[in-house]
């Protein structure tokens, strides 16, 4: 008996033409829609003001398909922990897609690794809170502890994936 699930799925496998970089004037609308089921309480016209410049788009990474649609939308900043390391921190990271959210979860992860390691960061810091608004976001970024979450040491990244994946308070 022939497995039609496996048919159905590779019929509705989107080409792998992602593309990752940094949320585009063109895409703030589109990420607007992500943006609210994450932070509820995010207006449009603060949306608008805090992505209105290519500088103030530079931390919202994105993963786009072939036809434009966003795919993936993370948030992104750089902390110092001294005596510690510097650290990527990551507290908006979403995957959206029916078929494909793997694959589209795991190109937001390497475009987050690549801006780790461009930013001089040892370890990225997926936050566990998530904020209900922008104001929030700003208070936590000073409160938020830097190990509360899912920390992942870009060190051992080479030696064994699963090893740089380290648990902490949850």
């Amino acid at each position: 008996m022939r497995d039609y699930s496996r048919v159905f799925w590779r019929g509705c496998e989107m080409d792998a033409g992602y593309q990752t970089g940094v949320l585009k004037a063109a895409d703030v609308h589109r990420a607007f829609a992500v943006i609210q089921l994450i932070m509820p309480g995010m207006g449009l016209e603060t949306w608008r003001i805090m992505t209105a410049t290519e500088v103030s788009r530079h931390d919202w990474l994105t993963v786009t398909d072939t036809k434009g649609y966003l795919r993936g939308l993370c948030y992104v900043f750089v902390r110092d922990h001294p005596p510690s390391v510097r650290q990527l921190e990551v507290p908006v990271c979403a995957s959206i897609s029916l078929f494909n959210e793997q694959d589209i979860a795991k190109r937001l992860f390497d475009v987050i690794k690549q801006r780790a390691a461009e930013t001089g960061c040892e370890k990225i810091h997926f936050w566990r809170v998530v904020a209900r608004d922008w104001k929030s976001l700003e208070d936590l970024k000073e409160t938020e502890p830097w190990n509360d979450g899912l920390v992942y040491d870009l060190n051992t990244d080479l030696n064994d994936a699963l090893q740089s994946i380290l648990p902490v308070k949850m």
